[in-house]
């Protein structure tokens, strides 16, 4: 007897697996374009980022022709401790009685960093191409005196060693004179300015050099006015490299200090009123606190409504910066004053047109002049020009830096050269 086949029963036909993976896609192919825009973008800037070289001039790791890693690097062969330092507690800090403390772009220095500077414990200073209000502050013996495109010298005409040893060097850059109540026995210039080497800005009578070196603050302080001769491209000529190296490596610690504009000076380096209190006043004014609230509580009911009322005396807030102001115009410290602005305007500046760490105040003109399309020479002479010679002159001043400033915040979206 055959019995009928049964008729399979049909199943319900599960996906494909080429429609799981379209549905896959489907779902996760924002986030992972998304994943390879980062991924894509870290992998641009691991690439542009320069490795070991910070790029800032006489910097003790750039090893551009500007920089100063030569000079480091055989300072550290012949054993002295070299210690880069870009914030001023980090340069306080590294210094001993027996270190040498080396600080560029001094114009950056603001007057509370000139003073903590002037404190330091280091027993040598050497300032490269100092300007007139750091001479003030760490080297009040001696003055700015002009600029010399004369590049070359055969003698250092003094008796200091490191100069003797050298001899021949790389001249001409800044020069620098005593000051009127300096005496020639405290301050030795060498590398004397002749008149026909195209001095500009001094009076011909002044005995002035690129290389000074005086006493002050109870320690030994050398001006080097010719900064070229520290650099990489420059440091194998004639007698540079001794010269550097005697005056660098006079000691086993060097701190080679660079100066940040960014650097934030004020109440963040003072201490804060807690610092200063001994502990059990906080439990004190807990105290105090709730008393005052049961006080409060007890005789809220007794209140009737807020009553607004007019203050006695109105206090301006920007009575403390006019009393600053009127000091400085008494005692004639335009430089000074001048030097406060342009230190506050660069780092607003920098700030503004999102300089990178490390930047050199030439750098950041640059980027400003970008920034604002003005005049790279005007924007130079607005920021790190020279002093003011009357009050005149430094209200203009302060007016420029302010058109600056509002220049600057115009653009939201700086333009970097590359």
């Amino acid at each position: 007897m055959s019995t009928a086949a049964e008729a399979p029963t049909t199943a319900p036909t599960p996906p494909s697996l080429r429609q799981d993976s379209k549905e896959a896609w489907r779902r996760w192919r924002w986030p992972l374009c998304v994943l390879a825009v980062i991924v894509l973008a870290g992998a641009v800037i691991a690439l542009s980022v320069p490795a070991g070289d910070d790029g800032r001039r006489l910097s003790p790791g750039n090893a551009a022709p500007e920089g100063g890693r030569a000079l480091a690097q055989v300072l550290a062969r012949q054993g002295v401790d070299v210690v880069r330092a870009d914030r001023t507690e980090e340069a306080t800090g590294a210094t001993t009685s027996g270190s040498t403390l080396v600080v560029t772009d001094t114009m950056l220095l603001a007057p509370e960093q000139l003073d903590r500077l002037a404190r330091d414990d280091a027993s040598r200073l050497v300032l490269i191409e100092p300007d007139e209000v750091t001479l003030n502050v760490l080297a009040p013996q001696v003055r700015a005196a002009g600029y010399s495109n004369h590049t070359d010298r055969e003698y250092a005409d003094c008796s200091v060693g490191a100069a003797v040893t050298a001899g021949d060097i790389r001249g001409g850059g800044h020069l620098y004179a005593r000051s009127g109540g300096a005496t020639e026995g405290g301050v030795a210039v060498c590398y004397p300015q002749s008149d026909s080497d195209g001095t500009s800005g001094v009076d011909s009578s002044t005995e002035r050099g690129s290389y000074v070196v005086t006493a002050a603050n109870g320690r030994q302080v050398v001006v080097i006015g010719q900064s070229d001769l520290l650099t990489n491209e420059h440091l194998a000529e004639n007698g540079n490299a001794a010269l550097a190296l005697n005056t660098f490596g006079a000691q086993s610690s060097l701190v080679w200090y660079l100066p940040d504009p960014l650097e934030v000076v004020g109440a963040d380096q003072r201490p804060v009123l807690t610092d200063l209190l001994p502990s059990w006043v906080f439990w004190s004014l807990v105290q105090l606190a709730l008393v005052a609230l049961l006080a409060m509580a007890w005789r809220a009911r007794r209140f009737g409504r807020l009553v607004g009322e007019p203050l006695p005396v109105v206090v301006r807030a920007a009575e403390t910066q006019e009393g600053r102001a009127r000091l400085y115009r008494q005692a004639g410290a335009r430089g000074r004053a001048a030097a406060t602005l342009r230190t506050t305007s660069l780092r607003r500046l920098a700030t503004r047109v999102a300089a990178p760490g490390g930047t050199t105040p030439q750098q950041l003109v640059v980027l400003v002049a970008a920034a604002t399309g003005r005049n790279p020479f005007e924007v130079e002479q607005t920021l790190l020009g020279p002093a003011p010679a009357s009050d005149g002159a430094l209200v203009e001043l302060a007016d420029r830096l302010d058109a600056l400033e509002r220049a600057a915040g115009m653009h939201s979206t700086p333009t970097r050269p590359q």
